[in-house]
């Protein structure tokens, strides 16, 4: 290896490779690549793998079916199928990087499948509540299969600081093996509508399985909501004000572009979360403060951020699963149009000095240069001069 190692980056899903042409032409955000395009632009070989491809041959594709109806059951997705897949892409890199947890635990525990000697680093964004999600029955063996795979891996990226330190005590993972990486937002895609414009309704979006919509479905609120999710959520006959949108950041008709401009027009945004280690919530709790609204964000034991984000100045806090509370802060921000100025003002402030996607790409700079540095260098050479 030089000192500019290949980098194969893999994500879920086949979507990134498509959009780095509307990255380029203005109609993407960078955000979601996790600091690729800021690793290629250093002049790294770099390339993009599909954790969700499906391996060849008839065997391995009945693996992968069974794989998949088995994980679906327990709720712990991990698959030798696809590190199998994948395994050709990865040989020919020096470091394979992963950015979902589930294929991250797969690289490390069927890494043998994997020809080369690539350094494997798992990206992670909620290790410390994957033994939560199973059936309590289940909990053991998810425990001692997260722990088998963290052994094959060379190093963990975390983008919680909290989860990253509740998982080095829960799995027993050495403190050096791990880093945090935290995310930004491209605050030149996503920023505030360049003219003023008229803004109506509260906005929620996302479909990570943390979010916690019923608690906002709940809440007492007269003003009309667009809840925008791939998850399976109903409105009840009785709040005609709630619509639900079928879609995503990825995966649906709903565009970069389109997203920014609801953001924009949003009276506010709502980020309602279950309470986990998982720093959930946090690219459109960001996304939505650069577009300068207000936003409400459940204050999980994981959140992202416990020191920059104050409630009242660029922010409101409210406690996970309180839709009482939740009712209260919306009526407070929807009553007070000065506090909403002055919250979303502050917001896009807050972004730019703290959270912007600089500081995602200099951490993931950093953790590979410190990372294949040290584990690519030879061991000591130690003499023994007994006789």
């Amino acid at each position: 290896m030089n000192d500019k190692p290949s980098i194969l980056f893999i994500y879920p899903g086949a979507a990134r490779q498509s959009r780095l042409m509307d990255i380029e032409n203005g109609q993407s955000p960078k955000d979601f690549f996790y600091g690729y395009t800021h690793i290629r632009d250093l002049g790294f070989k770099v390339a993009i793998g599909n954790s969700r491809k499906d391996p060849v041959g008839p065997i391995n594709q009945v693996i992968l079916a069974y794989e998949r109806l088995r994980n679906r059951h327990i709720n712990f997705g991990i698959s030798s199928a696809r590190v199998i897949a994948l395994s050709e892409e990865i040989s020919k890199f020096d470091i394979a990087l992963s950015f979902n947890d589930f294929f991250s635990l797969s690289m490390g525990l069927y890494r043998s499948h994997i020809k080369n000697n690539a350094l494997l680093f798992g990206g992670f964004h909620g290790l410390s509540d994957l033994p939560e999600r199973v059936p309590p029955v289940l909990r053991e063996y998810a425990m001692r299969q997260i722990i088998r795979a963290l052994k094959g891996l060379d190093h963990l990226l975390f983008s919680g600081e909290i989860d990253r330190e509740v998982a080095i005590k829960m799995y027993k993972i050495p403190r050096e093996k791990t880093s945090y990486y935290p995310f930004g937002v491209d605050a030149d895609f996503w920023h505030p509508a360049k003219s003023p414009i008229k803004h109506h309704g509260i906005l929620s979006i996302g479909s990570d399985p943390s979010r916690d919509f019923k608690t906002l479905i709940d809440a007492d609120v007269e003003n009309n909501i667009r809840i925008i999710t791939r998850l399976n959520i109903h409105s009840p006959a009785h709040k005609p004000n709630i619509e639900i949108i079928r879609g995503s950041l990825f995966g649906s008709e709903i565009t970069d572009i389109m997203l920014r401009g609801l953001y924009q027009q949003a009276k506010l945004v709502v980020v309602p979360l279950n309470n986990v280690w998982q720093p959930t919530g946090c690219s459109v709790t960001l996304q939505a403060m650069a577009c300068g609204r207000p936003v409400i964000v459940s204050q999980i034991k994981g959140l992202w951020d416990t020191n920059i984000l104050k409630s009242g100045t660029n922010c409101l806090l409210v406690p996970p699963g309180d839709a009482q509370a939740l009712s209260v802060a919306i009526r407070r921000l929807d009553n007070d149009a000065d506090l909403r100025q002055r919250m979303g003002e502050e917001a896009r402030r807050t972004v730019e000095r703290h959270f912007t996607i600089a500081r995602m790409n200099t951490a993931l700079e950093n953790i590979i240069s410190a990372q294949a540095k040290k584990l690519l260098s030879p061991p000591p050479l130690i003499f023994d001069d007994r006789v």
